[in-house]
């Protein structure tokens, strides 16, 4: 069952930590349900116009850049370590 904890997305002490996935697949696919329980409903409230992977050893984050109906943007941080390689 996936979980969250940490923040709001909005940089690195505050991505949102990706809990209970048991593989990437899995995890990838949390990444989207937590923005559509925080956002609204993908490609009508939103949409992910980039992905960038960071590895910073001890660490792994998906960056994912959100347009949103109203013609914003945001950039939004997950913790994916604990599904990364799996």
């Amino acid at each position: 069952m996936i979980t969250f904890k940490g923040g709001n997305g909005s940089d690195t002490n505050e991505a949102v930590v990706i809990l209970g996935a048991k593989d990437e697949l899995e995890g990838i696919e949390g990444e989207y349900i937590w923005l559509d329980e925080k956002y609204g409903k993908q490609d009508f409230d939103w949409e992910i116009i980039d992905q960038q992977f960071i590895d910073l050893v001890d660490i792994q984050y998906d960056i994912l850049k959100v347009k949103f109906a109203d013609g914003n943007y945001k950039e939004l941080w997950f913790n994916i370590t604990e599904f990364y390689e799996k």
